[in-house]
């Protein structure tokens, strides 16, 4: 009997000090951590992918498409300007020819076929991108020459980005099997023409560019894919909150809570730009605010609230 009197008594010491440990907790306010606000620079970028190729190049392209017979380069071969490349079968050009046009072959003159495509420069081919008895196709080249081993990145900006892009804007380059993150480059050509891509059944304008490298090691080869951000603007001293931060009441009016005297307050903010690292903050709050980046803990405005980090530091 003596057992199960002291295991009752046991028991409400254990609900007793549970319910004064939380009547406690809440005279001491829900936990939260904040975000001390801090002016940084706004940087408006636009993306555009490209490639890696030999800065002093030419791509080889041919004026209709053909079917290649005879390879005579192959990718790292040194030709001289006039070089035969690869020579072209007429009899097979002129059924692909007939084909798209919907006429016979007999019908196609010779005289509007290339019988070889030679090197329009000097150098080391870089990629040859044709085989024998395989259509060439007019979209792509059949073949690169370098003459120079400088590298450079070529890209498509799409025609509703194009017009915050200029020559000597300063960009940063990427890719998946670069040894660094990212390398310096800058805009160095624009073309003057658009030209029209296909993006899966889709058709696109575009304007090719290239963007110089301003430095580079050995991980960067011609050929390998590259994303380019090109900076088409700053500003300067802007106040960016993380998303999960921002609140939205019943008036539409997005929120933040900050952190006062050891209580929650409520403030009005107006939001810019949507950025890769949160909103941008055009009113509402000044450097050193401190925001409470668990709003989740907040019921209303005015709640009690215990302060347990800033900045990921734990508060003593």
């Amino acid at each position: 009997m003596k057992r199960y009197v002291m295991l009752i008594t046991f028991t409400s010491v254990i609900i007793a000090g549970i319910l004064i440990f939380g009547q406690f907790k809440n005279k001491l306010g829900a936990e939260v951590g904040v975000l001390k606000v801090k002016t940084t620079l706004i940087e408006q970028t636009v993306t555009c992918n490209g490639r890696v190729e030999v800065a002093e190049s030419e791509d080889v392209y041919v004026k209709i498409p053909c079917i290649a017979d005879n390879i005579y380069v192959k990718g790292g071969d040194k030709v001289k300007k006039g070089d035969l490349l690869f020579s072209v079968d007429v009899e097979a050009t002129k059924q692909v020819i007939s084909a798209a046009s919907g006429i016979s072959p007999s019908l196609v003159p010779d005289e509007q076929i290339v019988k070889e495509i030679v090197a329009p420069i000097s150098g080391e081919v870089s990629s040859i991108n044709i085989s024998s008895g395989e259509t060439v196709s007019t979209d792509s080249p059949c073949a690169v020459i370098s003459s120079s081993d400088a590298l450079q990145v070529k890209i498509a900006i799409q025609e509703s980005r194009l017009k915050n892009i200029k020559v000597g804007q300063k960009v940063t380059v990427s890719g998946t099997a670069f040894t660094l993150n990212e390398y310096q480059g800058v805009v160095s050509y624009i073309a003057t023409t658009a030209r029209q891509q296909y993006v899966g059944t889709m058709i696109e304008t575009v304007v090719d560019a290239v963007i110089s490298l301003t430095e580079k090691d050995e991980s960067l080869k011609p050929g390998l894919s590259a994303k380019t951000k090109i900076i088409v603007g700053s500003q300067k001293d802007s106040i960016v909150i993380p998303y999960e931060y921002v609140m939205q009441d019943e008036f539409n009016n997005e929120y933040v809570y900050l952190y006062k005297d050891g209580y929650s307050v409520k403030c009005i903010i107006k939001t810019g730009k949507e950025l890769s690292n949160g909103f941008e903050i055009l009113s509402g709050l000044s450097s050193g605010d401190l925001v409470i980046i668990n709003p989740d803990k907040i019921k209303n405005a005015g709640t009690k609230v215990r302060l347990i980090t800033v900045e990921g530091k734990t508060v003593e």
